[in-house]
């Protein structure tokens, strides 16, 4: 178990990326089995829920990255979107995946990617919490007791009115947060693209 913590720590961002793109081949060469036009409100309203989700992710993580940015390890940071709960980049992330899955049109993809999300990130945060266990003990241990792990609580929000932050650190988040719009736009493409018969459907799926 320890093992597998590890491995999922240190390749989390290769692993995340592995996803992404098994995703975007599934979405090329499968097709719900469902009819779908398209165009009609029904699929609009979906499409833009879909994309208020990802930009919520988008936003939500980079707003969670500049708190951590120049301080991550060496400082807890108790404040921000940390405040409301220990792992707000996670929380960010899951509002993303589900948004990105609905995004893909496909019932077993999106049941896939959920799965995987709460396969896969509990041993990255369990990880990630011992660490800052070993480092800065007691501290973290009454953060961990006040602080909800995955759902925010408003109530205990919390910020500064100044805030110091490696910018080096802060553009690279800033790139880092753009791969799900990126992702979103590409499923959109693939989705258009089979709407008007360019892209043909291999497999299709429920």
């Amino acid at each position: 178990m320890a093992s597998i913590v590890q491995f999922t720590q240190d390749y989390r961002i290769a692993i995340s990326r592995i996803c992404g793109a098994l995703i975007i081949l599934l979405v090329l060469f499968t097709g719900s089995s469902s009819p779908n036009s398209g165009s009609s409100y029904l699929d609009l309203a979906v499409d833009f829920f879909a994309f208020i989700l990802v930009i919520t992710a988008a936003f939500g993580r980079l707003w969670a990255l500049a708190f951590i940015s120049g301080h991550k390890t060496k400082d807890l940071i108790t404040e921000g979107p940390y405040s409301m709960v220990r792992n707000p980049l996670y929380f960010f992330s899951l509002i993303g995946a589900v948004g990105i899955g609905i995004m893909t049109n496909n019932v077993l993809i999106f049941g896939l990617i959920v799965i995987l999300f709460g396969l896969y990130y509990p041993f990255v945060i369990r990880a990630e919490e011992k660490h800052l266990r070993e480092v800065h003990g007691e501290v973290f241990d009454r953060y961990r007791e006040k602080t909800p792990m995955f759902l925010p609580r408003p109530s205990l929000y919390r910020e500064p009115s100044q805030y110091t932050i490696d910018t080096r650190l802060f553009r690279r988040a800033f790139f880092s947060v753009m791969w799900f719009p990126l992702l979103f736009m590409i499923l959109f493409v693939i989705e258009r693209l089979r709407d008007t018969g360019v892209l043909p459907t291999l497999l299709a799926l429920p």
